[in-house]
């Protein structure tokens, strides 16, 4: 590729990225774009709870936009479409909503219209921009970079680094490096344990954090409420002076004599309560009708139509007794029947809607109240304590959601707290396992030092050493190990100057592995050849004056 060619390879990506970051930057940092995460079923089926819409300024807004803004009335953002516009600014209301926005936001008001739906991206998006999911970006930083720095610039950092003084203590960075190599062997040993099961545990960790950061972090948590609408019916009436009514009165629960009667008057008290309870309109009537024994029925009269104000009204209607006989006997007149009985019905007619906990319901209508009757009276259809008092209750199963919860070992967690947990698992796991790992790291980097480390509960380190018996050199210090399985013995470890010597006794035997010393190896010395093996009439019996052919404190004679 050509110098031109890379330069305007350049300039395109350049460019690409800063129109990118110009068409999606939010608006909370200065730019032109809203990110908006769905909830509810307002905008069903278009958009459900968790989706995110990203959504741009406009000059202009345009009956059937989908926009958003802030709502007063809710205290919230809400995202819905333009249907109109008035005077005070744009008409808005939820695809699956059959009622109108009480808020009517201006064009300045209106933070933008639809660009963009990505179905559950609303989710993802909370989860990335959580402070626990950027805790563990920066702990993957740290650790990525960490692990990607040359050994060498640590080396010299180290180096660099001045001395710790606090009185009389003085600790440098070549001090920290050579700490371990004052620990015993057990210790490292078991450091490298600890190390590998905190390290193993530190994994477990880290998917377990991961997958419930996939989790979504809210669940669908409808319930049931019942909307109760409960009713009171009273009646009341004027009637001649007499021993029937002394003082001139009907009263609720009287018997209504119809040559007597000269008003009556029904009323019934509505109040409608549930658990978050809005939005609610309607209004009541009564209806009063008739139901012949034969079946006929007719419709005599209704009352005002009555608003509901902050969910109760009270609504009356005025019931003509002499009107209701003389209509029943012109009915049996014309059927050839002789006069019979009816039921004279007062029915509470209702229009009873609104929302709760945001899921829109309409009530059903309460029931009615009914009197016998004939050709004289009106009588309650039952006890006045039953028939008087009405209770309907309309059940809602509502939408919800509400933030998901987990069961571990027994304990309800919210989601937020089961990742905070895993996060702070993984981390005390990742310190563990540098901590157990810097301890049981070996200072000197050779064979014999690992060694050591791996087998640290079989090794018993030894001042001097004397070899017994015919003595046998293996080829690795594996190979020793084995040895020492084999005869459920110790191996004794002879740290020289200039050489580690491994070794295993047996009754006629020593078998032993010789590593080269520091020293050794910065001399470039290749490690001491193992001699062959000696027949068994030929061994090495202990004594101190003759020298072996081999160094590392070994003496003895050639019998």
């Amino acid at each position: 590729m050509t110098s031109t060619s890379k330069v305007a390879s350049t300039s395109a990506f350049l460019a690409l990225v800063l129109a990118t970051l110009w068409l999606f930057w939010p608006s909370a940092l200065g730019g032109g774009t809203t990110y908006v995460t769905t909830q509810g079923v307002s905008m069903e089926p278009r958009f459900h709870t968790g989706d995110l819409a990203i959504l741009s300024q406009a000059d202009t807004y345009s009956v059937g936009d989908i926009v958003a803004y802030h709502s007063d009335s809710l205290d919230t953002i809400v995202m819905h479409r333009i249907v109109s516009a008035d005077s005070d600014g744009f008409v808005t209301q939820g695809d699956n909503n059959d009622w109108l926005d009480q808020d009517h936001p201006t064009e300045d008001e209106i933070l933008g219209q639809l660009f963009l739906r990505v179905p559950k991206g609303g989710r993802a998006l909370d989860a990335l921009t959580s402070p626990w999911a950027v805790v563990v970006v920066l702990l993957a930083v740290v650790l990525v970079v960490g692990a990607a720095r040359p050994v060498r610039e640590r080396r010299a950092r180290r180096r660099r680094t001045p001395s710790l003084s606090v009185a009389s203590f003085s600790l440098t960075a070549a001090d920290l490096q050579r700490l371990p190599d004052t620990v015993s062997m057990r210790v490292r040993a078991r450091a490298r344990q600890v190390a590998l099961a905190s390290g193993a545990t530190a994994l477990v960790a880290a998917i377990s954090a991961g997958a419930l950061f996939l989790v979504p972090a809210d669940e669908d948590a409808g319930e049931t409420v019942a909307v109760t609408e409960r009713g009171q019916f009273a009646y009341t009436g004027s009637a001649e002076r007499g021993t029937t009514y002394p003082t001139g009165v009907i009263e609720t629960g009287d018997t209504v004599w119809v040559k007597l009667a000269t008003g009556l008057t029904v009323s019934y008290a509505s109040a409608v309560t549930a658990p978050g309870l809005a939005d609610l309109t309607g209004a009541l009537r009564l209806d009063v009708s008739i139901e012949a024994a034969d079946g006929w029925s007719t419709y005599l009269d209704s009352g005002s139509v009555v608003p509901l104000q902050n969910g109760a009204a009270t609504a009356s209607v005025v019931v003509d007794a002499a009107r209701a006989t003389s209509v029943l006997e012109r009915h049996y007149a014309e059927v050839g029947s002789s006069s019979g009985g009816a039921t004279l019905r007062i029915t509470p007619t209702t229009a009873t809607s609104g929302t709760v906990q945001g899921t829109p319901f309409e009530a059903d209508p309460p029931a009615t109240l009914a009197f016998t009757l004939d050709g004289t009276s009106l009588r309650l259809s039952g006890e006045p304590e039953t028939v008087l008092t009405t209770k309907t209750e309309t059940v809602v199963t509502t939408d919800q959601v509400a933030p998901r919860t987990l069961e571990i070992a027994g304990l309800s967690l919210t989601l937020a707290a089961a990742r905070g947990l895993g996060l702070l698992v993984l981390a005390l796991a990742l310190l563990v396992t540098a901590g157990a790992f810097w301890l049981s790291r070996s200072g000197r980097g050779d064979t014999a030092d690992e060694f050591a480390v791996r087998h640290a509960d079989r090794i018993v380190p030894v001042a001097a050493f004397q070899a017994a018996g015919t003595v046998i050199d293996v080829s690795d210090a594996e190979s020793l190990h084995r040895v020492a399985e084999r005869f459920d013995t110790v191996v004794l470890h002879h740290a020289g100057e200039d050489e580690d010597t491994f070794a295993v006794r047996d009754v006629d035997a020593t078998y032993r592995f010789v590593v080269p010393g520091a020293a050794e190896r910065r001399r470039g010395k290749p490690p001491v050849p193992a001699p062959s093996r000696t027949s068994a009439a030929h061994s090495y019996e202990p004594d101190l004056t003759t020298p072996l052919p081999r160094a590392g404190g070994f003496r003895g004679r050639l019998a």
